[in-house]
């Protein structure tokens, strides 16, 4: 990591840390033996920039024809995702999640005209467009509690991805997207939780791991660091900074049409702030609104993210 994304890990934690709801069926926590946790949201992505290799930003171009001209390039996506967590054992909780995409990118159309003998670019004014939906990654996996203590606990989460949902040989993007890698991987994480209760109604956790990637991909390490304060006894917020560190055994970016130029697609990077307010209708029963803004990364769309969910606990 170069000196300017450590500064902005740094700054972002003691921001968390400063806002550290007392809503813990998340991060490290288990769920108590037979409960359940659902929560479905909708989204909404938006990136019309990009992370080049270096991490630096430009206009939004996944085509090198386009490198030399107006790049009047925007990608959106519409998901709704669902995940839940249901208590096996008091100290054994099952995960699970799926998401269901749509998927646009949208290009000026380019064209040459005669000029006095000479072949001149122009824009053509008409928009390009490229779509998919349908399921995307479904991901499933377990969360044991290894040690708790009156305010704290360490667990181990294992989580595999499968992109069986969605064709992996789909990759025409003049007219279709791909709605995800198509690769199965297998994730083990450490993560540790501690309530600030009696002190304030809130907490933090932290999270590191190491996803094992299949076929071109490079594995990744992860890290999240997280914290959450009751506001009012209705009230809460919390906030997140979730992040993806490639480790650099991923394959040579492709070359030519539909690549970007200073980029390598196999080796990502991605630093992502969440920040969200919910408010409890009942004891078991939310609403969230969430707000994603991606910081820094490298060979990656940059975008924003607005979120609704609706959060609940049964049983």
């Amino acid at each position: 990591m170069n000196s300017a994304r450590l500064t902005t890990i740094t700054a972002v934690a003691v921001t968390l840390l400063l806002c550290a709801a007392t809503q813990l069926w998340a991060g490290a926590w288990t769920m108590p033996e037979g409960k359940l946790y659902t929560r479905v949201a909708y989204s909404e992505y938006e990136a019309n920039r990009y992370f080049y290799e270096d991490g630096s930003t430009e206009a939004y171009a996944p085509n090198d024809v386009y490198k030399n001209k107006r790049r009047d390039f925007d990608y959106d996506e519409q998901t709704w995702s669902v995940y839940a967590e249901y208590g096996l054992l008091d100290n054994l909780t099952l995960i699970g999640s799926f998401d269901y995409k749509e998927t646009e990118w949208t290009y000026q159309s380019n064209g040459r005209s005669l000029v006095e003998g000479e072949l001149v670019p122009f824009d053509s004014g008409v928009d390009k467009t490229a779509r998919a939906s349908g399921l995307a990654d479904i991901k499933f996996g377990l969360r044991y509690r290894l040690m708790q203590t009156s305010n704290g606990v360490l667990s181990l989460q294992a989580l595999y991805k499968t992109g069986e949902a969605y064709d992996e040989k789909d990759q025409n993007l003049g007219t279709d997207i791909q709605l995800g890698d198509g690769q199965d991987d297998f994730e083990l994480r450490l993560q540790y939780g501690q309530s600030l209760y009696p002190l304030i109604p809130g907490y933090f956790n932290v999270e590191a791991g190491y996803n094992w990637r299949t076929q071109q991909y490079g594995d990744e390490f992860r890290y999240l660091i997280e914290a959450g304060v009751d506001i009012t006894k209705a009230l809460y917020a919390r906030t997140k900074l979730d992040g993806t560190a490639n480790i650099g055994n991923g394959d040579d970016g492709p070359e030519g049409k539909f690549t970007e130029v200073d980029s390598n697609p196999y080796e990502v990077d991605l630093g992502k702030l969440e920040m969200t307010v919910g408010y409890k209708i009942t004891s078991r029963f939310s609403l969230e609104a969430s707000y994603f803004k991606e910081l820094y990364g490298a060979s990656t769309t940059k975008g924003d993210t607005w979120s609704l969910a609706v959060a609940t606990t049964l049983f």
